[in-house]
């Protein structure tokens, strides 16, 4: 009777332990660059900064509530700022979208320490609605922490390996 209540207390200890929200306040160093044709059109160092709560779910998928923020040279097309975003975690990537429109795909590690973003480009704009397409024979991305392409590529593949084939 006694070891039954000690399990139940470890057990609930446990899950309120694992569900408390955790503050996330993480920055690093990235490469905003191109793939495929655009391989050699782009390859620019930008700052990533992440803050907010980290939600752990443990029958469900675990969500990131805050903002992820991108400075340094990026194309005019490319809008990013602080408004709040909500990540859902599936699997090993998740995806993004900021206000109304799609900005790309997010995929992220668990302890979001890398990520890469792939970034959707607008393609046409009406007064209805845009289209928005990434294609890996000529996309661009944003991922991190990275001095370089190389680096940057390499988190990129091992990020969406199940998703794509290798990028180069």
């Amino acid at each position: 009777m006694l070891l039954g209540f000690i399990f139940l207390i470890g057990i609930v200890s446990f899950w309120v332990w694992y569900s408390v929200p955790k503050e996330i306040n993480q920055a690093f160093e990235g490469i905003f660059y191109g793939v495929g044709n655009k391989s050699n059109q782009l390859n620019k160092e930008v700052a990533i900064t992440i803050k907010g709560k980290l939600y752990r779910k443990i029958f469900n998928q675990d969500r990131f509530k805050g903002t992820i923020d991108i400075k340094g040279e990026l194309p005019k097309n490319i809008i990013i700022d602080k408004k709040e975003v909500e990540v859902v975690f599936i699997e090993n990537g998740s995806s993004l979208s900021i206000g109304d429109s799609p900005y790309g795909f997010f995929y992220i590690n668990k302890d979001l320490s890398e990520l890469t973003i792939i970034v959707y480009e607008l393609l046409e704009s009406g007064s209805d609605n845009a289209t928005y397409e990434w294609d890996p024979k000529g996309g661009l991305l944003i991922s991190g922490p990275a001095t370089n392409r190389k680096e940057a590529l390499n988190i990129s593949n091992k990020l969406i390996e199940d998703l794509l084939k290798p990028l180069e």
